[in-house]
């Protein structure tokens, strides 16, 4: 009984270790409050950069402003733990420490949260992406 709940155990971590690392080959995609279009490559024909840089449990801004009609490369920077952004009402999401590219044709207001558990602060995570 004691070999079964022990390679059960086992198991178990291998699965959640799996999970855990399981973020390099996916892809971006992107809405503009519209309907999904594909995410500009990084690197092609930006306009500007935003950076925004995530540390425990905030953000450094509470509000990121870019402008419509313009592809803007968004890269998210992590301080002392691992962090993502998802830009809500949108298809938009940055990993850790990596950037993209991403155009809004439309002027509005879009919430962004921390999309990777990240402690005891996680939920109050949360910053504007304001498209003017």
């Amino acid at each position: 009984m004691k070999k079964w709940l022990a390679f059960a155990s086992i198991l178990g971590l291998a699965l959640v270790i799996a999970a855990c690392g399981a973020n390099g080959k996916e892809s971006n995609t992107a809405g503009n409050g519209a309907g999904n279009k594909e995410a500009v490559e990084t690197g092609s024909e930006s306009t500007s950069e935003v950076v925004i840089t995530a540390s425990d449990w905030e953000f450094d801004q509470q509000e990121y402003k870019i402008k419509a009609g313009e592809n803007v490369d968004l890269t998210l920077k992590s301080v002392g733990s691992i962090h993502g952004v998802s830009i809500l009402k949108s298809d938009y999401s940055i990993k850790n420490n990596k950037t993209i590219s991403v155009k809004f044709d439309e002027p509005g207001t879009y919430d962004m949260i921390c999309s990777i558990p990240c402690g005891a602060g996680h939920r109050l995570m949360k910053a504007k992406l304001i498209v003017e």
